[in-house]
């Protein structure tokens, strides 16, 4: 369990009133992890989902036998992620792995459904944060395809 003094030093949770900020607690502890560590991976049920409290997380995917991933995004001080838990399948799809000596508060999944059913106002703020999360992901899926498509293109079609 961590103390509600550890959520108001993340602006992400100034939105919570004292109350919901002693639920969260209750269901949240604190997990360090060294650099390259893993703090979940790809394919795992989606059984938490974290804030970065202190480092710097990645998430990357790996393809089966590989040291090296694909790093699509990292989270700093005061970002959710392993946000998969709120959807079905509720399996992550990227691995968080730690850029430096990192530590996390991990919110239990299945207590924090729990918690926004019975407060729908804290099911809707904590929705609402992860919201962006995901509306951040859709610009910058934007912003790549239009470089993409603004590229000049070559197509040649080769006869028969």
């Amino acid at each position: 369990m961590v103390e509600v003094n550890d959520f108001k030093k993340l602006d992400i949770f100034n939105v919570f009133s004292e109350k919901q900020l002693a639920e969260l607690a209750e269901i949240t502890e604190t997990k360090t992890f060294k650099k390259g560590a893993h703090v979940y991976e790809r394919g795992n049920r989606a059984d938490h989902i974290f804030v970065v409290a202190k480092g710097v997380v990645s998430l990357n995917r790996f393809e089966p036998g590989e040291k090296i991933g694909i790093s699509f995004e990292k989270r700093e001080k005061g970002e959710f992620f392993g946000t998969a838990c709120f959807m079905k399948p509720q399996e992550y799809t990227l691995t968080g792995v730690c850029m430096e000596d990192s530590e996390v508060l991990a919110i239990d999944a299945d207590k924090l459904l729990n918690l926004c059913e019975a407060d729908p106002d804290l099911g809707y703020k904590f929705l609402k944060e992860v919201a962006k999360v995901y509306f951040e992901r859709y610009k910058i899926a934007k912003r790549q395809i239009h470089e993409m498509v603004k590229a000049p293109t070559i197509i040649t079609a080769l006869p028969g």
